[in-house]
């Protein structure tokens, strides 16, 4: 596949390739009478910052491409609202998305990159939310081990979706979206800084199956 003109005037920074989560797997999470698999959602989301801004560094891979970029982030959990803007090395801006009230609008992306398929700004803008809100399943659904994850599936009209735990404090490790039997996006949950604001994600994968790419954060600067 050939990589537009434009795409390749960005960054210099663009690789071919498959990307692979570079961050080590969380170890295990093991309730305990003290800490029961019941309460480790309620538990991890009264820990999370309200409130957060980032600088991170990101790699954006579409289709067996790879793109380098910095991410600023500023994130507001309890009004449900979000900024992403994503710049290449050079200043030159990728994507600008956002929510407010839960309302996920894409702002900007690149044409280089929305002429690689359909509505990709609008799926990067609603991947984002999905990692940055919604932590804990449905009330009420029960958590089973499951090969060192401490696992939560909630069900809905469309499909399910898989809350899993790790971490010795039980810390969301992934989220797992499956609809008609197939897995439809994912997010994998590799680091958190303990801020005096709460926890902080500091490294995350996000995998649309459905768009064929992989966005990796890491923070490289924080503000609670």
């Amino acid at each position: 596949m050939k990589v537009g003109g434009s795409l390749l005037m960005l960054a210099g920074a663009l690789l071919t390739g498959c990307a692979t989560l570079p961050f080590p797997d969380p170890p295990p999470c093991v309730p305990s009478a003290a800490a029961p698999a019941a309460a480790l959602p309620a538990r991890f989301a009264a820990r999370l910052a309200p409130r957060f801004e980032q600088v991170n560094a990101v790699v954006f891979t579409f289709r067996m491409r790879r793109l380098a970029a910095l991410g600023l982030v500023a994130v507001d959990r309890p009004a449900q609202a979000f900024t992403v803007s994503c710049m290449t090395p050079l200043g030159v801006k990728l994507f600008d998305v956002a929510a407010t009230g839960g309302v996920v609008v894409a702002r900007f992306v690149h044409p280089a990159l929305a002429a690689r398929g359909g509505d990709l700004a609008q799926a990067v803008a609603t991947d984002l939310a999905r990692a940055y809100f919604d932590w804990t399943p449905a009330p009420g659904v029960p958590g089973a081990s499951r090969r060192s994850r401490v696992v939560f599936t909630s069900t809905d009209a469309q499909g399910t979706t898989d809350y899993r735990y790790a971490w010795a404090d039980g810390r969301l490790a992934e989220k797992v979206r499956r609809e008609g039997g197939r897995r439809r996006w994912s997010i994998a949950y590799r680091g958190y800084a303990d801020t005096p604001g709460g926890l902080v994600p500091t490294a995350m994968g996000i995998d649309n199956h459905q768009y064929g790419y992989r966005l990796v954060v890491s923070a490289r600067e924080r503000e609670p």
